[in-house]
């Protein structure tokens, strides 16, 4: 009888654990993302636009990872790229029309000359970002985001602790990026 109760648990155990792999709804997504910085789009400065792409999986209804390149500097002329590189968890609300979102993860920086590629001398950084996407189609999406980018985190809260609150907005300022999403959704 034991044996007999030990091989239905063990079916029930595998049909259950297939049944929520077979549950759980895949979302991928590829699209462009272009930031600005706080005191660029203060100024109006929309020359100063930093692009990149980003790729999203998402395992469940909420929980996804990304990864982004984004070109910050660039002399085509010279074939020299400096990009930030980055992958982050993310945790989003489908509600329909619109989906709010948070991200977190660590940030890389990279410099490319021609076939030739290096870290930055600080090449490790962190970063935090959140917005919205609004789903236009089934299979397009067009969002706004924030993301706080910081090079060197226990600087960051160093300077932070010993700061104002009119100096801790103007660091908060220095280190957001506002950006504009497009996605395409499979």
């Amino acid at each position: 009888m034991k044996r007999k109760s030990m091989l239905i648990l063990a079916l029930l155990l595998v049909f259950s654990a297939s049944f929520a792999l077979y549950a759980i709804p895949s979302t991928f997504s590829v699209g462009t993302v272009g930031y600005y910085s706080y005191y660029d789009l203060e100024a109006e400065n929309y020359d100063a636009y930093t692009p990149g792409l980003r790729a999203e999986f998402y395992i469940s209804d909420f929980l996804g990872f990304s990864a982004d390149a984004i070109v910050i500097d660039s002399i085509p002329d010279y074939d020299y790229y400096e990009m930030i590189y980055m992958i982050d968890v993310v945790l989003r609300a489908p509600l329909g029309l619109i989906e709010p979102y948070i991200a977190t993860g660590p940030a890389y920086h990279g410099v490319i000359v021609g076939d030739y590629s290096s870290p930055d001398e600080e090449a490790f950084a962190y970063n935090v970002r959140g917005g919205v996407d609004f789903n236009i189609l089934d299979w397009l999406s067009v969002g706004i985001e924030s993301n706080f980018l910081v090079d060197d985190v226990g600087e960051f809260f160093d300077t932070m602790a010993n700061s104002t609150s009119e100096e801790i907005a103007t660091l908060i300022k220095d280190y957001s990026l506002i950006g504009i999403t497009a996605k395409v959704k499979f």
